[in-house]
């Protein structure tokens, strides 16, 4: 049995011995379409999580008449650093395209890992940017609990993607030391390598709807 056929869906199983392959406590192999769909079926989960906390945002923003609120005594919200974020957001935008390259390669039988690494460098960067916006716009005097639902509203919003962020630049990382270290990922055993893929570009698209009402419209 080659190493291919090894629960090659497992998201990061290395390779079985052939002594265990006839093991009867041992799991059989995964199908890596049922593992895609896997992956699949938890980003709809995610979809709908950040799709209630943009309707719910939305609906706030409807109801406060005019964005951002009036918060009156004298107090003016700071304006949204749309240039600095654009920027971040083509860094994210483009670390998706930066990493498809990485998948293309172990597609072709080479590394990717160079790739891998310059995608996950990429997705710090943005959540680096980020920590610097959200900064500054403590010190101006938006914050959680600053600013009414407009600063509430904002730090959930972008907090929980950051978080996303994190995750999916921590499991590029960790696809990059398996490459690295291992070679785990070939031609022919990769499903773990395209389901972070969907995740990272997943997350890429949320942002672009993030980025556009919470900063342009």
């Amino acid at each position: 049995m080659s190493n291919a056929a090894f629960n090659d869906a497992s998201l990061f199983h290395a390779p079985q011995e052939e002594s265990h392959a006839h093991d009867s406590h041992h799991a059989p192999p995964t199908d890596p379409k049922i593992c895609k769909l896997g992956m699949i079926v938890f980003l709809c989960s995610e979809a709908l999580l950040f799709s209630g906390l943009i309707s719910a945002y939305l609906v706030c923003r409807q109801a406060a008449g005019c964005w951002p609120p009036n918060l009156g005594d004298g107090i003016e919200l700071p304006p949204m650093p749309k240039l600095l974020t654009g920027i971040n957001t083509v860094i994210l935008v483009a670390s998706s395209f930066v990493y498809h390259f990485a998948e293309e390669a172990v597609k072709k039988g080479k590394s990717g890992a160079g790739w891998m690494l310059a995608a996950a460098l990429m997705g710090a960067t943005f959540v680096g940017v980020q920590c610097v916006e959200w900064t500054e716009l403590y010190h101006e005097g938006l914050w959680f609990n600053k600013g009414g639902v407009y600063g509430s509203s904002f730090f959930t919003l972008t907090g929980f993607h950051g978080a996303h962020v994190c995750i999916g630049v921590l499991l590029i990382l960790w696809c990059f030391y398996l490459q690295v270290t291992k070679r785990f990922f070939t031609a022919e055993r990769h499903v773990a390598l395209m389901n972070v893929g969907l995740y990272w570009h997943f997350v890429d698209v949320v942002w672009v709807f993030l980025y556009t009402i919470l900063y342009l419209i």
